[in-house]
């Protein structure tokens, strides 16, 4: 065992390269396509202009392609990024886009919990996504961000709950995103000119209506001020007229505090609200949350060639859920943990897998760390 530590910190350049992944994120607490306030090359998908601080540099995210992209199942992506004199340009592909995740509730359409019941109306995930990214800095830093993505499937399974439903569908998303930053502050805007889910046999289509996100933040000091404006919309048409609305708002606050030479902490609290509203053949459903998440995180450089992290998060004073009146707080108690090897210039990291999960033979391990799944969102990221 000693000898095998030995090579292994043998093959490990003292210099620490910067972490960057979707795991990384998750084990601190943070959403996998960026934070406002730790750096880490996912806060491209948050600000494009972060593409001016990542760049030289290849990503690697394992997983399945077309996945959920959740801790135990992750999306395959990955991507280039490289600078040329004072611009950086990057290629991203296989993001998952949640583009249909504001239609699922069309799926359940009086919100019983029964799908059998009601007509499902499902749509077409987007696919094969291809991010563009161009960046420049001309005192201020600059990024944009285009992204592009369209499926196909000639037997797409539009109502889950029917025993014969295939049809033909096509979605096509495309999505467009700025954003600048200088010195202590930075905004940004990401927009969805386009997405749209037509079933070509019923004449259903299901169309995504200029859903934007707005968002910016400020340094000082230790901390970092940030604040958040997202809005979406879904209609159906060609069936029984339906649609969704969703918006949500964020403020909050993080600090980091460097303990040592060895040890960061990471602290967070915000005040979340989001509000969809559903009009189901004439019937208004209305679902509203609040909470205020705090977060405290933790990474530890415990050797040369191996960083360890792990946060705890949960909604304090308050956490709520309210579907047409009828209110309920949800357990909203969460644990992550992670590591990474760090090899020079390459990092290999992933989340401590000790959530369940289902893929290994003794079945849900919660809370265990099994070696038979140590390692879930392993991803890999080279700087040259």
């Amino acid at each position: 065992m000693k000898k095998q530590l030995v090579l292994v910190a043998g093959l490990a350049v003292l210099a620490a390269p910067a972490f960057a992944s979707k795991a990384r994120l998750a084990a601190l607490g943070e959403d996998t396509n960026g934070s406002f306030y730790i750096n880490d090359n996912r806060n491209i998908f948050l600000n494009a202009s972060e593409v001016l601080n990542h760049k030289d540099l290849v990503t690697y995210e394992s997983g399945a392609a077309g996945a959920a992209d959740t801790d135990g199942a992750s999306n395959a992506e990955g991507g280039l990024f490289r600078a040329h004199g004072n611009m950086v340009y990057g290629v991203q592909f296989g993001r998952n886009l949640s583009y249909n995740d504001g239609v699922g509730t069309f799926a359940d359409q009086n919100q019983d919990g029964d799908t059998t019941d009601n007509t499902d109306i499902a749509a077409l995930s987007a696919t094969n996504a291809l991010d563009l990214f161009v960046g420049g800095d001309a005192g201020i830093k600059w990024g944009v961000q285009l992204t592009y993505s369209s499926q196909e499937d000639d037997a797409f399974d539009q109502d889950p709950s029917a025993t014969t439903s295939a049809t033909k569908a096509e979605t096509d998303v495309i999505d467009l995103a700025v954003g600048v930053s200088m010195g202590q502050w930075a905004a940004y805007l990401n927009y969805g000119i386009t997405g749209k889910t037509d079933h070509k046999d019923t004449d259903i289509e299901i169309e995504r209506k200029s859903p934007f996100e707005l968002g910016g933040s400020w340094k000082w000091d230790a901390y970092t001020a940030f604040a958040q404006y997202s809005t979406s919309k879904f209609e159906v048409s060609g069936a029984a007229e339906q649609e969704s609305e969703n918006t949500a708002y964020l403020v909050g606050v993080g600090r980091q505090d460097k303990l040592n030479d060895k040890a960061t902490l990471f602290t967070k609290v915000s005040y979340v609200m989001g509000k969809e509203e559903n009009d189901i053949s004439g019937s208004d459903i209305e679902t509203e949350t609040k909470n205020i998440p705090v977060v405290i995180g933790m990474e530890y450089d415990a050797a040369s060639w191996l960083a360890l992290r792990a946060s705890i998060a949960q909604n304090v004073i308050i956490n709520e859920v309210e579907v047409d009146g009828d209110v309920s707080t949800p357990n909203s108690t969460e644990v992550n943990t992670g590591a990474t090897l760090k090899f020079g210039d390459l990092s290999i990291d992933g989340l401590v897998g000790t959530s369940g999960n289902n893929n290994t033979a003794d079945g849900d391990k919660n809370g265990v760390l099994s070696t038979d799944n140590l390692l879930t969102r392993f991803s890999a990221t080279y700087r040259f």
